[in-house]
């Protein structure tokens, strides 16, 4: 075990409506040494540096390049060595989990990770709800590092790239750098995600998603290896429970939408969810 702190760095572009949700349970941590929590503000014209800033012992770096792989490089030059955990500014991740992740990957032989999550869809729109209740139930995603706004990598396994490349889809591009083996999902405090609440704003980050991916998978004509066992774990879920019938409609639909949209549209501007962020 290396017994470094562990860091928590959070890429935030005008994330000042939602930054609160990791740093108001993270501060406290920060503040006492048992983590360090890195905030890079990228290219924001908004509150977002000043409120990061008031957090007693978030550090906050700002600089003015719009770019979440800017920020992760940044990021990546303060940091020598221990767990790193990279975080969405949305997520709401508590310092038990930071610490979970860290020890397991200290301590296990895996060399990345993330801790569980839960998806919050008390707001969200009927279908929306069934789709979100497919998701979390598909073994090809939920044991992926991929698709949670968190993941976590140790020393080692930090060393399998240089820097983080010009690709938008930081969070499958680490996941393809690992094998089943070498990636473990810790079970502990989850983090959670909040959903979008109407079927337009889910399609708009599917779109993103799908279109983002392109780069990564260049050589699986966009579909990754998780991506192929959903429509195998449709099939197993609808057999155990065949109730989730309608559920799996919803959640193929959905997914084609937005494969198709992305598709069609690949060069529009970054589709961004506000609706989750409100």
């Amino acid at each position: 075990m290396t017994g470094r702190t562990p860091t928590v760095i959070i890429p935030a572009h005008n994330e000042a409506a939602v930054i609160h949700r990791p740093l108001d349970l993270l501060s406290p941590a920060a503040a006492d040494g048992r983590i360090r929590v890195i905030v890079v503000c990228n290219g924001c014209t908004d509150a977002t540096a000043q409120i990061a800033a008031a957090y007693p012992g978030v550090e906050v770096e700002d600089i003015t390049t719009p770019s979440k792989v800017a920020a992760l490089r940044h990021a990546d030059t303060l940091v020598d060595g221990g767990v790193r955990l990279y975080v969405d500014a949305d997520i709401v991740i508590s310092p038990r989990a930071v610490a979970d992740v860290a020890s397991a990957l200290d301590g296990s032989g895996a060399l990345a990770g993330r801790p569980r999550m839960r998806f919050d869809t008390a707001r969200a729109s009927w279908v929306v709800r069934r789709w979100y209740a497919v998701r979390e139930r598909l073994p090809s995603i939920s044991a992926a590092l991929w698709g949670a706004g968190v993941y976590a990598m140790s020393e080692e396994g930090r060393s399998r790239f240089d820097v983080f490349p010009d690709i938008l889809s930081d969070d499958l591009f680490v996941d393809r750098l690992f094998t089943e083996r070498e990636i473990v999902i810790v079970d502990t405090e989850p983090v959670v995600v909040t959903t979008p609440r109407r079927v337009a704003d889910l399609l708009r980050i599917l779109q993103r998603s799908y279109r983002t991916q392109s780069d990564v998978l260049e050589d699986e004509a966009g579909v990754s290896a998780g991506q192929r066992g959903q429509l195998r774990d449709l099939f197993r879920l609808v057999r155990s429970d065949p109730r989730r019938l309608v559920d799996a409609v919803v959640y193929v639909a959905v997914v084609v939408i937005g494969r198709l949209r992305a598709k069609r549209r690949p060069t529009v501007a970054w589709e961004r969810d506000t609706s989750s962020r409100s």
